[in-house]
């Protein structure tokens, strides 16, 4: 008779979690990072933030493609729009949407520490002189970008964008409405080893599907972009998120 050994863990199935426990510490080698600095309406910004408990700072926001094929929980890429948000005295970045390409990604994300993640299939790719990297939902591009490697931008502006600012929400398991909502804020990028980065110009392209209408945050402007590659790490110190408030 052969003997089955069960495992436990902090998600479900708890005899065989979905990410990792504890899914802290990871890293990632050569991280590559696709980052286009957009300017919009701000009265667009002001409407996403509207049901949340932040406020708003600055109509310029990023959308960013990154490559963590290296990742040594588990090979993923992850796609997000991020917003300047503030909460109380606190100014960084909120998640506005969120696109992974692996199930582990999406659900330690969310559960953890409440990123907005979906899926989407997503690729990252170095051809012509550009990189290129891109969402793809139900056979739809949602998502575009296109750094061309031989430009240059001198200046971008300066964002605050860390640390991150989520709204983890669980809903309530026995009707309508919010079970309850943490403020929690991350930030790694204390312990991101830069190899390299260049400053340039990038294309972006944003269309929507049912769930989520990207073509909202279409962009009256691209500032210019940056790709960058260098060693991420999820550190014990930093890696974990930090509860700021319980709001129900």
């Amino acid at each position: 008779m052969t003997t089955t050994k069960v495992a436990t863990g902090n998600n479900v199935p708890i005899q065989s979690p979905l990410f990792p426990d504890p899914f802290v510490p990871y890293e990632c080698k050569n991280n590559r990072t696709i980052t286009a600095v957009c300017r919009t309406d701000e009265t667009v910004i002001k409407r996403y933030l509207e049901h949340t408990p932040f406020e708003y700072v600055d109509n310029t926001y990023i959308v960013t493609i990154s490559d963590f094929g290296n990742c040594n929980k588990g090979s993923f890429l992850d796609c997000a729009i991020v917003i300047p948000a503030k909460y109380k005295d606190t100014v960084g970045g909120h998640y506005l949407f969120e696109y992974e390409n692996e199930d582990f990604a999406i659900a330690a994300g969310r559960e953890l520490w409440g990123y907005p993640k979906k899926y989407a299939e997503l690729s990252m790719e170095e051809k012509d002189g550009k990189v290129i990297a891109s969402a793809i939902k139900a056979g739809n591009e949602i998502i575009r970008l296109e750094f061309d490697l031989n430009s240059e931008v001198e200046t971008l502006p300066e964002l605050k964008l860390t640390p991150h600012l989520n709204l983890h929400t669980v809903p309530n398991p026995a009707g309508k409405g919010i079970l309850y909502q943490n403020v929690i804020a991350r930030d790694t990028t204390p312990d991101f080893q830069m190899k390299t980065t260049q400053q340039g110009t990038v294309s972006v392209k944003l269309g929507g599907d049912k769930t989520t209408p990207l073509e909202d945050l279409k962009p009256l402007e691209v500032l210019g972009g940056t790709y960058t590659v260098g060693d991420f790490y999820a550190t014990e110190k930093n890696g974990w998120g930090k509860i700021i408030d319980r709001l129900k």
